[in-house]
């Protein structure tokens, strides 16, 4: 089994952090980088890009940081019983290495589930979290691969599409427009939004909706927020046009959807 001691999504460090372990821990930790950051191997310092995942071993020395502010990653604490030791050589992870999945926002969410069901008190809680570790370890594998295979032939942009991406997820209620996201890589409107319906299958303004639709289940599920509150909070001018997205994309209205997952947790 897959024991999981400690993990959160979407940490942030309001000031610019520097951790250091010099004798390393006694666990395994997996981080997933948000921002961009650095971190020191045996050459020296190594910056580090958003959507990164680094996989430290037990009893080495760790030493990672970010020089600005909001500072935003995942984190998995882990360690291995008898029965799974040999799950990260069958997957050929390599030790404190910078790997660059393709689709890192799967990644993280994954993180998301290992992290909420860590935190719960539900009765099958050990054993949820043994499953979804290995479906994260096989989701990573597959996204290695995939990753190996394309890097002949990376598309132009692709990692600045998306890092932009990754923005957009973090922080979907802000008032994202093509025309400034565009600006910022220099690229025609047009251009943008060819770029990125060819590298992640919808347009930017479909993905902007289905982030904003993503945190809106979260926080149905977990918090007590009117309905009202929630389309400020996810970016919505008005409760009225959120709820008719809400139920466009889902099948259900928010009071519906929150009322279902309140009741499956019981």
């Amino acid at each position: 089994m897959i024991n999981v001691l400690n993990c959160g999504h979407n940490s942030r460090h309001k000031n610019p952090c520097d951790i250091l372990h010099p004798a390393g821990l006694n666990d395994y930790l997996f981080l997933l980088v948000k921002q961009y950051s650095w971190y020191y191997d045996s050459d020296g310092k190594r910056a580090v890009a958003p959507n990164s995942v680094l996989l430290f071993p037990p009893c080495t020395p760790i030493h990672y940081g970010c020089d600005t502010d909001d500072y935003n990653d995942d984190w998995i604490h882990f360690d291995l019983t008898e029965a799974d030791t040999d799950i990260l050589g069958t997957f050929h992870f390599p030790y404190g290495t910078i790997l660059q999945p393709r689709d890192f926002r799967r990644l993280s969410d994954y993180a998301r589930l290992i992290s909420d069901e860590f935190h719960s008190d539900r009765i099958h809680r050990e054993e949820i979290i043994d499953r979804l570790m290995h479906i994260f370890m096989c989701a990573l594998h597959e996204e290695l691969i995939r990753t190996e295979e394309q890097s002949t032939v990376m598309p132009k942009y692709y990692r600045e599409f998306a890092s932009i991406r990754t923005q957009i997820y973090n922080a979907p209620a802000a008032d994202w427009t093509v025309n400034q996201l565009a600006d910022t890589l220099c690229l025609s409107c047009s251009h943008f939004q060819h770029l990125y319906k060819r590298f992640f299958g919808c347009s930017c303004q479909h993905d902007i909706i289905l982030a904003r639709i993503a945190l809106a289940r979260f926080y149905l599920t977990l918090t007590d927020m009117s309905i009202y509150q929630l389309s400020l909070f996810c970016g919505y001018e008005t409760d009225l046009h959120f709820m008719r997205q809400f139920k466009k994309h889902t099948g259900t209205t928010p009071s519906e959807y929150r009322r279902q997952t309140r009741c499956s947790d019981k």
